[in-house]
């Protein structure tokens, strides 16, 4: 394991961390489910796109795809927050936990596909 690579993505991680823990001051008065969508929503778009303008053939150095994707993003996203958010929502309104789930995942997985296509489609 090469330790400078551990380092970046450490460094990736904490501001990532940081970042998601910032967000619900960024919209006072919206708690829990919502601030999970946007952030896990953003990820995947950010995500789409690293990866599609890697695909397109822009060349991201193995440290920048550690410290963006795998730390910063990594941290910043939140599958267990989303996980048992559902838990707790299907406890107390079904179709509501029904509705975040497919938002979370289908929307999440379009915007993932959305940012990669439209690097793709930029890059050429």
């Amino acid at each position: 394991m090469d330790i400078k690579l551990v380092g970046i993505v450490a460094i990736g991680g904490a501001i990532g961390a940081v970042s998601r823990y910032s967000i619900p001051s960024l919209f006072p008065g919206h708690y829990g489910i919502s601030n999970t969508i946007v952030i896990n929503l953003i990820g995947s778009l950010f995500l789409g796109i690293l990866f599609g303008a890697i695909s397109a053939g822009l060349d991201i150095s193995e440290e920048t795809v550690l410290l963006i994707g795998t730390g910063f993003l990594g941290a910043f996203t939140t599958m267990s927050t989303f996980a048992l958010e559902s838990v707790e929502l299907m406890q107390e309104n079904q179709f509501m936990a029904i509705m975040y789930i497919f938002i979370s995942i289908f929307g999440s997985i379009f915007l993932a596909w959305g940012g990669y296509s439209v690097m793709i489609n930029f890059m050429q």
